[in-house]
């Protein structure tokens, strides 16, 4: 397929990813204000903005513990920042305009029915401010554009033809799935360290992000175990919003796009060590040390980014032979 259709369908995979996880960040984070502590507000404040790699637009997160106004000002300036912002690059809605974007060039190979769903959430989302949603349970406001997200992701698994179009969007999904998982676990522990007393709401909260709570709770129990939390989101291969199943996916998308050649091309390779380090080097570290968790965390950070490197070079921004 030409590279430019290869690369809109992936970073429209890339997008809306952004766009989702940023939505459960908010959606998480807002339903804390009715009955958290300041103290926690502010924690996951500084988690969501770790876990988004961004700095809050006054430079810094200044809590007011005797001031509730003041708190609920400063989750209103926040949240419109990660939502509306129109010069932050990863806003969801800058997110899904981008995604529209990529959705409009490459119309030609993605079911109308795609087009629709994300035009329509392009079209309400471009008439919505912060002033709209914030005195009407903006929790709502998340969950319906999260839930917009799993629709188009819901008709793509039904409608689109499993060829090389299908194989890069689920490429981009998931090499933004990885990499979200890999920075936000490094942020928890940073402020939330696992062996520290700390509230169970605080890792409740992450497995609720990650989709993973009610997983968690058939295969472990009621107790939320910190350190257990963190292997159950990076190794579990049958969890799906793992970091092992984002390189399953992943790698299983490359193995069809290189023609059943993954090892011959640097995406293949890299994407292979780095499942085998989750699979082999994963386990022998000590858990009992966050600095060495959070060193292998930042490690695949790395690894997804140079995976993106990887597969730009290789099948969009390759050079041509012939070029004088």
């Amino acid at each position: 397929m030409l590279s430019r259709n290869a690369q809109g369908l992936y970073w429209m995979g890339r997008y809306l990813e952004r766009a989702r996880h940023g939505c459960r960040l908010l959606s998480e984070q807002i339903a804390a204000l009715e009955d958290q502590p300041v103290e926690q507000i502010d924690s996951n404040w500084r988690r969501l903005y770790q876990a988004l790699d961004r700095a809050p637009v006054a430079g810094s997160l200044t809590p007011n513990p005797d001031d509730d106004d003041f708190m609920l000002a400063d989750a209103y300036t926040l949240s419109d920042d990660l939502t509306f912002e129109p010069n932050n690059p990863d806003s969801i809605r800058n997110c899904v305009a981008r995604a529209r974007e990529n959705a409009r060039q490459v119309r030609n190979i993605v079911p109308d029915s795609m087009w629709s769903c994300l035009n329509l959430a392009f079209l309400e989302l471009r008439d919505t401010s912060i002033e709209t949603i914030w005195n009407d349970r903006p929790d709502m406001f998340y969950a319906q554009t999260e839930n917009t997200v799993r629709a188009f992701t819901g008709i793509a698994e039904s409608a689109m033809y499993r060829d090389e179009a299908w194989q890069f969007l689920r490429l981009g999904r998931f090499i933004e799935r990885a990499q979200l998982l890999a920075v936000l676990l490094d942020a928890q522990i940073g402020l939330y360290p696992t062996d520290d007393h700390h509230h169970e709401s605080d890792w409740r909260s992450l497995l609720y992000i990650c989709e993973a709570e009610f997983a968690y709770r058939r295969l472990y129990s009621l107790q939320h175990q910190p350190r257990r939390i963190v292997d159950f989101l990076v190794v579990d291969a049958r969890l799906g919003h793992s970091i092992r199943h984002a390189l399953a996916e992943l790698i299983e998308a490359l193995d069809f796009v290189s023609g059943g050649r993954p090892l011959e091309v640097a995406a293949g390779r890299r994407a292979g060590r780095l499942a085998s380090g989750i699979d082999h080097d994963w386990p022998e570290r000590d858990s009992d040390d966050d600095a060495a968790t959070r060193a292998a965390l930042q490690g695949i950070r790395r690894s997804c980014r140079g995976l993106h490197d990887d597969v730009a070079g290789t099948y969009f921004e390759y050079e041509i032979e012939d070029t004088p």
